[in-house]
């Protein structure tokens, strides 16, 4: 955490007017960081606050935990609430009732409460909707995260004077704090809260309640304090409801920094506007009136569907040239690594295809098929019809190939006349089949020359098999393999195909 200036935090130590959290509170920060807590163990520190014990059952029976049944009792309450929920909004009672018995003269308390209850609400809802399990951590950290103000207002009163804190835009009271005292209230409160020895994420939280992009937070921690900081801003345009471009600027930031649209902020501005009365019903504050509710959830409402749709056209127009460069990059990626000639794909990619599937199948303990094709007598070829009589005969054995395996094979031309096929997941038996069906093929294959000439070519295979009978100590000892049975193939007449075994090597040997 960033430090204050030592004169400032001696200061803050050793002021004895400070509010403080009452016993309670500091048993149920104990009972936070406690990893042996446990229901039984809640509900006793509960039970002996009556105030706090029945502003929990209000909360588990509130609008807030709405479609759940009706909790008669504390010990139901609870179990509605969860460990974490109850802990963290019982904190954040005590702390508020304290806070307010403390309330400094010539501080607008109305107004920072005000402030702070919206806030805490907001940040709930965002952390819901972010799918952020610490929900009531948000809700509490956003509670509190202007308790510095107090603290300065205690400590340092002499930096409120002659301004109105909570009629200037919050940004520009953090500059004033900085300007007078080399720090804002977000320090001094994270520093407070540490002297209270209270939980690092809400020091953390509260330390960054300004900076949604915070970026010396662990990556665990950073949608919460995203979710507190996006709090604070929301609250200033609720509470300054005529700044438009204001609402407008935190839609955008709601939608970078949590991925949750304009339409979606819309609904949550009037879910907000459905859980004030709760909150000010569980706090025991009046917060705004009805009119005034409904005025600000009809500008939030128009501005925010607006910039929706705004927001929608050029969202379908970024898709539009996504899409058309994702068409552009596959095209070029397969022109990367298809043979010009055939089509069929080529060294390069077959080498880094035949690398990930080995590994894979060693994973799985799958079976992985490599054949190798030769064209017999290719040099005849190239020498009695010319060398653009060979390209045909090429690009015709390619497309014979690809005719004979799955779609999910691959078909590569390896040099020259060799073509090499790789067979995830095949068997040898199925293997066999493979290279019968190629053999037969091109026995019945019959090429026309440009110059309606016509050819007929034969091909010969080897095939490697790695499977739970045959292994292999790597992707190119596998290769190998099926290169040394192509060459048994030749040497048996040609015309045919050979699978490689281990045990015939070790006979002719």
């Amino acid at each position: 955490m960033t430090q204050l200036a030592p004169e400032l935090l001696q200061r803050l130590r050793t002021c004895t007017n400070l509010p403080s959290p009452p016993a309670i509170a500091m048993r149920v920060v104990q009972l936070a960081q406690d990893p042996e807590i446990d229901i039984d163990k809640v509900a006793h520190a509960v039970s002996a606050d009556p105030a706090i014990a029945a502003k929990v059952m209000r909360m588990a029976n509130s609008a807030m935990y709405s479609m759940r049944r009706p909790s008669t009792n504390l010990h139901q309450a609870l179990m509605l609430l969860g460990l974490n929920a109850t802990l963290t909004l019982a904190l954040s009672f005590t702390l508020v009732h304290t806070l307010r018995r403390n309330q400094t003269t010539g501080f607008d308390f109305t107004a920072y409460w005000r402030r702070a209850i919206l806030a805490a609400s907001w940040a709930k809802l965002l952390a819901a909707n972010a799918g952020l399990r610490q929900a009531e951590e948000a809700f509490l950290a956003a509670l509190l995260q202007d308790i510095g103000m107090l603290a300065v207002e205690k400590v340092w009163p002499e930096v409120y004077q002659g301004i109105a804190p909570f009629q200037l835009p919050h940004g520009d009271v953090a500059e004033h704090e900085r300007s007078r005292l080399g720090a804002d209230h977000c320090g001094i409160g994270a520093a407070l809260l540490q002297q209270w020895n209270m939980p690092q994420l809400l020091v953390r939280a509260i330390q960054h309640s300004h900076q949604p992009a915070a970026t010396d937070v662990a990556e665990d921690e950073r949608t919460l304090v995203t979710c507190v900081a996006l709090s604070s801003e929301l609250s200033e345009v609720w509470l300054q409801r005529d700044n438009e471009a204001a609402l407008r600027s935190i839609g955008g930031k709601v939608q970078q920094y949590l991925g949750i649209g304009q339409a979606r902020l819309a609904e949550l501005f009037a879910t907000i506007g459905d859980q004030l009365p709760v909150a000010e019903s569980v706090f025991d504050m009046r917060l705004f009136d009805a009119a005034q509710t409904a005025a600000i959830l009809e500008t939030a409402n128009t501005i925010l569907a607006e910039r929706s749709m705004q927001a929608l056209a050029e969202v379908h127009d970024l898709r539009l040239r996504q899409r058309s460069l994702e068409v552009e990059n596959v095209e070029l990626k397969q022109e990367s690594c298809r043979d010009p000639l055939t089509g069929a794909y080529n060294r390069r990619h077959f080498e880094d295809a035949l690398e990930r599937e080995f590994q894979l199948a060693v994973r799985r303990d799958l079976a992985l098929s490599v054949v190798f094709v030769d064209l017999d007598r290719f040099k005849e070829i190239n020498d009695g019809y010319g060398h653009a009589a060979g390209d045909v005969v090429l690009v015709e054995v390619a497309k014979l190939l690809r005719q004979c395996v799955r779609d999910r094979d691959i078909v590569a031309r390896y040099g020259g006349d060799e073509f090499v096929l790789l067979l995830p997941g095949c068997e040898l038996a199925q293997a066999e089949s493979v290279g019968s069906r190629v053999v037969a093929a091109a026995r019945r294959r019959t090429i026309y020359l440009d110059d309606g000439r016509m050819l007929d070519v034969t091909l010969s295979l080897g095939i490697a098999t790695a499977d739970a009978q045959r292994r292999f100590r790597s992707p190119k000892a596998l290769l190998a393999a099926a290169d040394e049975a192509l060459y048994q193939s030749k040497r048996d007449g040609r015309d045919r195909f050979t699978c490689y075994m281990a045990e015939d090597r070790q006979a002719r040997a």
